[in-house]
């Protein structure tokens, strides 16, 4: 008996040690699971230049499944006793999702299902846990496919998965540790970004985190205003018509939402589910992370369709966000926000936690430590605090300036604390966790901030000012011909603008126009020898040049201002190293580095000087500094072989290895190793602009090889080849005059139109003829030329079909072709041959719905339409607009016949919601054109009363809507002259004319053809503003 006791003791003590064990233990693993996938597929092999030039050398997708499938996808799960997270590295990276253990509830939304649908700059993209955006506004373009990726256990015992991946165009690189440590119930995204560029890029971040969208759901975002996309200011919680906002039920309005809450100095924001008693949230210091972004989908069926398209059961969501702007800005508004440039070879740094918690009741304010809440309710005021590391402290409570309460805690992540005290409603109220940043006031003007968020609307800004901030505004958003456009009438107005003459530099250096941008240079260094930015541009100039001592001698004075020290000298330190002088070398790459310990470049030229030197102890310092810095970097595996003497092939695990390849190539023949770059271009046998690189490299050392090279590139296809970098100019130049191929010039036409040498690329596109034998050629080249030669691009559009028949894009292409040309008839015919090929496509169902519609063949618009079943992207609504204008034109044939109740019932049909055309029905749909048609035909049917409470409808909606850019205030101006409204009718036209301002052009119509002002519709009519049957709707509604 007594030994049977002590072994259920051992057993009962060995059951504890494994608890504790497991208590303190946190796991990282990788494994593969096969989860059901929507797929996308169909990479679209024309370059996107004429379309999207700010994203080249990315391309898009153009198939999405309407089925799914099971597909294997790597999993990488980070856990601990408390939370679990996981990570999708060959989905952009983003995290998957995150539970609490203790209730099972996801505080990050997991989509059970991958559904790809076309909603990024690319166009796949799911939704649900966090995505990482860098670069430009927009789902950035790894956001659905592989990128690099590591998993470790730390020196700490803390496990991380390290994402990250190279934004092409603006050559800048995003890593984000996604890292869990043993006792803490929150998981961090430790962000690091390096701008590799000699330029100022782009700058843009938000981490796009999702949670479920459910009626309970209270939103806790510190701050008194919200600013929408274009900056302008509105106020927050509580808006214009007394809505509170932070109840998610509340903004059953409107269509889909996007708060941007400012106006106050706070770390934290989340929600909290009241029904479940469990919140989700995420801390940041205020000075990384200010921006907080609410977004929601429209609470109707025009955001509740998404559900639908997004995921299989896991309901709807809402999108939390946390960035380093105040706001996702895409201008069009006069205020204080602004784009952001990221300036040359700077790397950016910042922290955050995603956290849970429960039982509290909601959030006052949180830190690594934990989550406070803090609310009266009646004569009590309840406190809750939610753990999330082990906090070993005092609460103390005071009121109206004196302790009220103190109590120790002594609480376990995710423990929770809560205490009630009779207080007055006039009483002050503090509350504090000692040792913590843990507080809470209920004075409201506490952490208010007095930054402006509204424009001095009285100030006179100078003309020159305009253009500099218009320019400045255009550059940073990659919008680089109408920078150039605004800053070369800035310098005709003012010739001696400096800054504006140092940013024509920028704009001509990014063209590889060398000699026009020391021309601006020079300007404003005949005015200010010392000029730093004058020198800075120069300097990389010369450089770009190969004029070594300009270069040298530009750089250090632009050294000078702190602003250019530490990139100049890094870069003075690189010509050092190219010139073979180690010594200068490394001194000047240390001098980088005193003034910034992240100038990668820097570090790499110490990396490279000490292998070269054979200082195995330094290389291993630089190569250890490197990798904390960029744990992600292939220059540290390639360093490390070189410095071995091995031939290790790099283990690409991203989307695009090839470009990866050939940057860094790059980097070693900046360094003037053309030897390395040619052994890392040697591991890359099939990548076709490579294979030009390395011909451009042997020319002088092997000619044999070089030109071999050359010749195999002939027989290449040209699919997906896409030079765009500034230093392969000179080498498809060199190309271009060793080949008679046509491929070769062809990828020089894509590289200067790349650069932004626009006419230089259109000019080659032009000289190589009908020679090329791809579709691929014949598309870019219509795409390119179409605004300027629309007979061209149709006759290459109709060769690309005869090269191409059997696929369904270049139908469809040739389709909207003769569609934004007007011709409509050839666009019939076309559409009429592609419906029969691919019937079940439904990108050519709406591309022949269109074409229908437009030759007047209304009925078989509404067959086609019947049976489609559409994939839509974001904000799509054309499908909706080709289904409302076909049922009026039935409407109106039967109208003109006289046939009224035919013509009620098709209008009546017209203002249904099918959702198998792709758009969900919003809140207040504009149906004044069928509303007033209906009027109408039911004055006719004798139907008095319900034709005038239509037009009063059509009368209330027009005066809610003033704002809107609709011709169909023509309507509204109709239903009030019907009605006899005269004076209605008169303030009306007077407050359309008001807001119509220059931008709502098709209100302006509306107006015109009302007043019958034709001087007016001439010039309007001309712009195109309105479809012909949407307008002769119109005109023939006035007849009546």
């Amino acid at each position: 008996m007594i030994r049977q006791l002590s072994y259920f003791a051992f057993l009962f003590m060995t059951i504890l040690m494994g608890s504790a064990t497991r208590a303190q233990s946190v796991t990282i693993k990788e494994e593969i699971q096969s989860l059901e996938t929507y797929g996308f597929s169909k990479p679209n092999p024309v370059p996107i230049l004429a379309e999207n030039p700010k994203i080249y050398p990315y391309f898009k997708f153009e198939e999405y499944e309407h089925t799914s499938k099971k597909k294997d996808w790597k999993v990488v799960t980070l856990e601990n006793e408390y939370i679990k997270v996981m990570v999708l590295p060959e989905i952009g990276g983003k995290v998957w999702g995150a539970i609490e253990k203790s209730t099972g509830e996801e505080f990050l939304y997991k989509n059970e299902v991958v559904k790809f649908r076309n909603i990024a700059m690319r166009g796949p993209w799911t939704s649900g846990g966090i995505e990482f955006n860098f670069g430009i506004i927009g789902h950035h373009p790894s956001t659905a496919t592989p990128v690099d990726y590591i998993t470790r256990t730390n020196a700490d015992g803390s496990v991380s998965c390290i994402v990250g991946a190279t934004d092409l165009p603006s050559n800048t690189s995003w890593t984000v540790e996604i890292r869990l440590e043993k006792d803490k119930a929150y998981f961090e995204t430790n962000a690091s970004w390096y701008n590799a560029s000699p330029l100022t890029e782009s700058y843009y971040n938000w981490m796009t985190a999702a949670a479920v969208a459910t009626n309970d759901l209270e939103f806790f975002i510190p701050g008194n205003t919200y600013v929408g996309h274009n900056g302008n200011a509105h106020t927050w919680p509580i808006d214009e018509d007394g809505r509170n906002l932070s109840l998610y039920k509340n903004n059953d309005f409107g269509p889909a939402k996007s708060y941007h809450v400012v106006g106050e100095y706070n770390d934290f924001f989340g929600g909290y589910y009241h029904d479940r008693n469990f919140g989700f949230g995420q801390w940041a210091p205020y000075e990384e992370m200010p921006g907080q972004k609410l977004w929601l989908w429209a609470l109707s069926r025009s955001g509740g369709i998404w559900e639908d398209l997004l995921t299989d059961s896991d309901g709807q969501y809402i999108e939390f966000q946390a960035g380093r702007l105040l706001d996702q800005y895409s201008g069009g508004a006069i205020n204080p926000i602004s784009q952001v440039g990221f300036d040359p070879y700077m790397m950016d740094k910042w922290h955050e936690i995603w956290f849970p918690y429960k039982e509290i009741g909601g959030m006052v304010d949180a830190s690594e430590e934990g989550v406070l809440n803090v609310e009266k309710d009646g004569g009590q005021l309840k406190i809750g605090l939610n753990a999330l590391q082990n906090l070993d402290s005092k609460i103390t409570v005071v009121l109206n300036g004196e302790t009220s309460l103190t109590e120790k805690l002594k609480l376990r992540p995710m423990e929770i604390f809560s205490k009630s005290l009779p207080v007055r409603a006039s009483d002050s109220i503090r509350v504090f966790i000692e040792g913590t940043e843990l507080s809470y006031t209920n004075n409201p003007k506490t952490n208010l901030l007095k930054r402006p968020f509204n424009p001095d609307q009285k100030l006179q800004v100078s003309p020159s000012e305009q253009l500099l901030a218009e320019g400045t505004e255009a550059m940073e958003f990659r919008e680089y011909d109408l920078a150039r456009r605004k800053l070369s009438e800035l310098v005709r107005l003012d010739p001696s603008h400096r800054v504006g003459l140092i940013k024509l530099a920028q704009l001509e250096y990014r063209k590889a126009d060398y000699s026009a941008a020391l021309q601006h240079t020079n300007s404003v260094l005949k005015m200010d020898t010392y000029n730093s930015g004058a020198n800075y541009i120069a300097g990389i100039t010369y450089r770009a040049m190969n004029d070594t001592i300009n270069a040298l001698e530009s750089l250090g004075w632009a050294a000078r201002d702190v602003k250019y020290r530490s990139v100049a000298f890094a870069q003075m330190a690189e010509l050092y190293l190219a010139s073979k002088n180690y010594q200068r070398a490394e001194i000047y790459g240390q001098k980088a580095l005193d003034f910034n310990r992240y100038a990668l470049n820097a570090r790499k030229v110490l990396a490279v000087s000490a292998r070269k030197n054979q200082q195995k102890e330094k290389f291993e310092k630089e190569i250890t500094a490197i990798s904390e810095i960029a744990p992600l970097d292939y220059f540290i595996q390639t360093e490390k072989s070189f410095m071995e003497g091995e031939n290790s092939v790099l283990a690409f695990t991203n989307e695009f290895p090839s470009e990866n390849l050939l940057g860094l190539a790059i980097q070693y023949i900046r360094f003037g190793l053309e030897e390395e770059a040619l052994h890392l271009l040697d591991q890359d046998k099939k990548d076709t602009k490579n294979k030009i690189w390395k011909a451009f490299l042997l020319q002088k050392t092997d000619a044999t090889k070089s030109s071999k090279l050359l010749e195999d590139t002939a027989n290449e296809k040209v699919d997906f080849v896409s030079p765009y970098r500034r230093e392969t100019l000179p080498v498809m130049e060199w190309a271009a005059q060793q080949s008679d191929n046509w491929k070769v010039v062809y990828y020089l036409a894509q590289n200067y139109l790349a650069v932004g040498q626009i006419e230089k690329g259109k000019s080659l596109l032009k000289a190589l003829g009908d020679k090329p034998d791809s579709d691929i050629f014949y598309r870019f080249r219509a795409k390119m030329t179409g605004d300027d030669d629309a007979a061209s691009a149709s006759k290459d559009l109709t060769k690309a079909l005869d090269v191409q028949p059997n696929d369904w894009k270049v139908w469809e292409e040739n389709i909207q072709f003769q569609l934004k040309n007007a011709n409509y008839k050839e666009a019939y015919g076309l559409s009429n041959k592609a419906f029969s090929k691919f019937p079940k496509n439904y990108t050519i169902g709406l591309a022949h719905a269109k074409a229908l519609l437009n030759t007047g063949r209304f009925e078989k618009v509404l067959s086609v339409l019947k049976d489609i079943q559409v994939l839509p992207y974001e904000h799509a609504s054309e499908s909706r607009d080709i289904y409302e204008r076909a049922y009026i034109g039935v409407a109106k044939s039967h109208l003109e016949r006289k046939n009224y109740k035919k013509a009620i019932q098709i209008l009546e049909k017209s203002k249904e919601w099918p959702e198998n055309i792709g758009v969900g029905k919003p809140y207040t749909p504009d149906e004044r054109a069928q509303d007033y048609l209906l009027a109408l035909a039911l004055k006719e049917t004798g139907e008095t009363e319900k034709s005038k409470e239509l037009l009063n409808g059509i009368v209330e909606y027009s005066q809610n809507h003033l704002n809107s850019n609709s011709l169909n205030h023509l309507y509204g101006l109709l239903a009030m002259k019907k009605s006899g409204e005269d004076r209605k009718l008169s303030g009306y036209i007077s407050k359309l004319k008001e807001t119509s301002g220059d931008t709502n052009s098709k209100s302006k119509l509306a107006i015109a053809l009302y007043e019958n002002n034709t001087k007016e519709i001439e010039v309007l009519e001309s712009e195109n503003l309105v479809p012909m049957d949407v307008l002769e709707i119109a005109t023939w509604s006035l007849k009546q």
